[in-house]
């Protein structure tokens, strides 16, 4: 991972947040070309995104563009990120709340801590969003991203139900997985039938997503009835094409950040399991639908195409939703701008068709 400070910026853009108040900006800046001047392909303004999203790049430049470190490795490291973290971004779970009025409740579902965030004037239509959250699989709780459950909530009108599960170093993919799928098996339990039940989480939450919906297949259970995927790592081996093509165009997220974070979750011998990497997975014995958000900017690009073609050629259902020059994450803080509202468009559309609920 980044530096403290980098990793907080990190952790408000890798959000698959479908709104969020973001500060209007006045200037807008010219297109960097990349041969004009010797500057890093993360600092290339493409002239071909929205004046306002060239205006957040701007915003956030110092933030975005800040000097590279070398990436953590050690347990403690990552055990006091995640403690800065936490402590930083509770003050901004808590605004969020406050702002969207939701209902908060604790709640254990099958022996895993998780946190139900119901939107103000919640009216029950039956159905159930079940969230994992981002981080890097080292950093972040349900308490913490409580704004994109909040969000979500909001926009949906659906109760939330998110995850606390163990990140790394303490968790794991075998335990994280199966953390999920309690959650879903503990909904199931309570009357909530698989049809309206819904999937959804961005960066590391989308892998585990991904991954649980695979175990709940395999272990027999109904799956859900869709999925949301938003800026999802699927292939943990990091093997592809992008990986290295776009590897210093995303300002967000980079492969030497994160990999030493990914040897916490899996060892070299699992990581291309299909409940720690989906992409090796079987689709042929059926997924739930799926919607694959992300940046053109990402060097997970192709883990997004890979996941795509993967449901596609087993012959299930899914859709790749792509935005011109977005990075990691783009939807939270650039919800604002003309992409960040298409993609929370697309979001909505896709609830609506795959879980409906039933009428209020």
């Amino acid at each position: 991972m980044q530096t403290k400070a980098v990793f907080l910026a990190i952790a408000m853009l890798s959000v698959p947040a479908m709104a969020q108040s973001a500060a209007p900006v006045a200037a807008v800046p010219a297109s960097i070309a990349p041969e004009s001047a010797p500057v890093p392909l993360r600092a290339y303004i493409p002239g071909s995104i929205s004046p306002e999203a060239a205006a957040i790049y701007t915003k956030y430049k110092a933030i975005l563009l800040a000097p590279r470190q070398k990436p953590m490795t050690t347990p403690a490291e990552y055990a006091e990120l995640y403690a800065t973290n936490e402590k930083n971004m509770l003050p901004r779970a808590e605004a969020a709340i406050k702002q969207y009025g939701s209902i908060v409740t604790e709640r254990v579902l099958g022996g895993v801590p998780t946190l139900e965030v119901r939107p103000r004037n919640y009216k029950d239509d039956g159905t159930v969003l079940i969230y994992a959250h981002g981080g890097g699989w080292v950093t972040g709780s349900a308490r913490s991203s409580l704004p994109d459950a909040a969000v979500t909530a909001d926009a949906t009108g659906k109760r939330v139900i998110s995850v606390d599960y163990t990140v790394a170093p303490k968790g794991n993919w075998r335990i994280v997985t199966d953390q999920v799928v309690a959650v879903y098996k503990a909904v199931l339990a309570q009357g909530v039938k698989a049809k309206h039940i819904g999937m959804f989480g961005g960066s590391a939450g989308a892998n585990i997503v991904a991954a649980a919906a695979l175990k709940i297949r395999d272990q027999g259970l109904r799956m859900p009835a869709a999925l949301f995927l938003n800026c999802p790592m699927v292939d943990l081996t990091n093997s592809g094409d992008t990986s290295v093509t776009l590897a210093e165009a995303d300002p967000v997220l980079n492969p030497a950040s994160v990999m030493p974070a990914i040897k916490l979750y899996v060892d070299d011998a699992d990581v291309k399991n299909p409940y720690a990497s989906p992409i090796y997975g079987d689709f042929s014995k059926g997924y739930p639908p799926t919607l694959i958000q992300g940046g053109t900017k990402e060097w997970l690009l192709s883990d997004f195409v890979r996941i795509y073609q993967a449901i596609k050629t087993a012959g299930g259902n899914a859709e790749l939703d792509l935005y011109e020059g977005m990075p990691h994450g783009f939807t939270g803080i650039f919800a604002s701008a003309p992409e960040g509202k298409a993609a929370q468009a697309e979001q909505l559309k896709f609830w609506a068709k795959y879980l409906p609920g039933r009428k209020k």
